[in-house]
């Protein structure tokens, strides 16, 4: 939450904590690697750093989202997918900086759901750095298929591939092999999925036109990149997605990474490194060494979204009471509590919580006290506060494990009755 304006001139101001890293700036998304630099996304926009980390140079600063950053072979360019013309392109720009240009100008299939990802998604380049692998959505939207296709430099329509359909892929270093998975599902966070649509890597020759499947394991194995003689992809065969490596010719892969916690997701490849992003952060490894390590890169900004502002919230009430005497009313908007005045007067923000949000509020017969459910403790437990925004909150359950519905008083106001996904209905006693 930032700041919320509720209604007509219902308003407050309200900041949100971002949360730092002493490892550097994170939520660093779909990197590649150059062979003196990285490129990365970070808040929708291009940035580029360093390999061996330090402070990013933005590249990017349209309102839209510029996605998927890929390095021409020498470096000197980078291919993304962006929004300048209203719609999504590809379009490459100066790694130095600069205007960019647009390379594609079909339009593309609009807003997808969350899982169904992106059109036109840069994968790769040619070796010649004369056209850019795309991944294009060309058949109709509910089937979801995108085509790799090469889209050339000199403005020239673009190429497909003899493949009907791909999820991430990438060239080999002479461009006669495509190595890609079939299946599209990057975008869905399935853990674990053992089913129907997980993913394979396979081989497109383009000469024969022949592709011949290389993994055959029932887990996820996604993200393909070829590094030298080397294919690199993700694999959740251990229950996480780990980076695993085999040659062109398929047989048993070898696991590269074994970070804790978090998967390891859109690995890229350079002219000698892989770089890959995981918990937020950049990593790269090296092969001829075959180490693994975190790219530091601090992001300089303004932190917009951190400041002190007022929003309108009017359309994300979701609780209001009456007070008994129907002098003020109580909503619950975008996490926050309000009371506000039948007529005239102050409106009070009465929680002032950017990190916990309080939803479901209801008043006490007398008027002297708010009920309502927050999970400033990390779950959503019941709360009481009084109803003026004086005094602290003070938190009445605590095992918030549990799903509640808006809590009711009882005609005393010495109860507090709620239901639960489990069916019970329970109540509380306030001492």
């Amino acid at each position: 939450s930032s700041a919320w304006l509720l209604g007509a001139g219902l308003c407050l101001s309200a900041t949100v904590q971002a949360q730092a890293s002493p490892q550097g700036s994170l939520l660093l998304r779909y990197p590649d690697v150059s062979a003196t630099h990285v490129a990365f996304v970070h808040a929708g926009d291009i940035y580029v750093a360093p390999r061996e980390g330090g402070t990013a140079r933005r590249l990017t600063s349209h309102a839209g989202l510029e996605l998927f950053p890929k390095f021409s072979p020498d470096g000197r360019q980078i291919a993304f997918s962006a929004e300048y013309s209203g719609t999504r392109q590809v379009w490459v720009i100066p790694t130095a900086g600069g205007e960019p240009r647009q390379l594609t100008y079909k339009t593309d299939i609009g807003p997808q759901p969350p899982r169904g990802g992106y059109d036109y998604r840069v994968l790769d380049w040619t070796p010649d750095g004369q056209q850019v692998l795309v991944r294009i959505n060309t058949v109709a939207w509910d089937d979801r298929a995108g085509r790799p296709h090469l889209v050339p430099l000199d403005g020239s329509l673009p190429t497909p591939l003899a493949i009907p359909e791909t999820g991430g892929g990438s060239l080999s270093p002479d461009g006669r092999q495509y190595v890609f998975t079939p299946i599209d599902r990057e975008f869905r966070t399935w853990k674990r999925y053992r089913g129907g649509r997980a993913q394979e890597i396979w081989l497109f020759d383009r000469d024969s036109g022949i592709s011949r499947q290389l993994t055959r394991n029932p887990a996820t194995d996604n993200q393909p990149v070829w590094v030298g003689e080397r294919i690199y992809f993700t694999s959740d065969r251990d229950y996480q997605l780990d980076l695993y490596a085999m040659g062109p010719d398929g047989g048993e892969p070898t696991q590269v990474t074994d970070l804790p916690d978090f998967d390891v997701l859109w690995p890229s490849g350079g002219p000698d490194a892989v770089v890959f992003e995981q918990a937020g952060a950049l990593w790269l490894h090296q092969p001829s060494s075959g180490q693994t390590r975190q790219v530091v890169v601090q992001v300089p900004s303004d932190l917009p979204a951190r400041q002190v502002r007022f929003a309108k919230v009017a359309g994300q009430i979701e609780s209001f009471d009456l007070s008994p005497a129907g002098e003020r009313a109580i909503f619950g908007a975008r996490g926050e509590l309000f009371s506000v005045p039948a007529k005239h007067g102050e409106i009070r923000n009465l929680s002032r919580t950017p990190s916990a949000r309080e939803h479901s509020v209801t008043i006490s017969p007398d008027g002297q006290q708010l009920a309502y459910l927050s999970d400033a403790s990390g779950e959503y437990e019941l709360y009481l506060r009084p109803s003026d925004g004086s005094g602290e909150a003070r938190q009445l359950t605590r095992d918030g494990d549990i799903w509640r519905m808006p809590p009711v008083f009882s005609p005393d106001g010495r109860y507090l009755a709620y239901s639960d996904r489990q069916l019970r209905l329970r109540f509380v006693e306030i001492a």
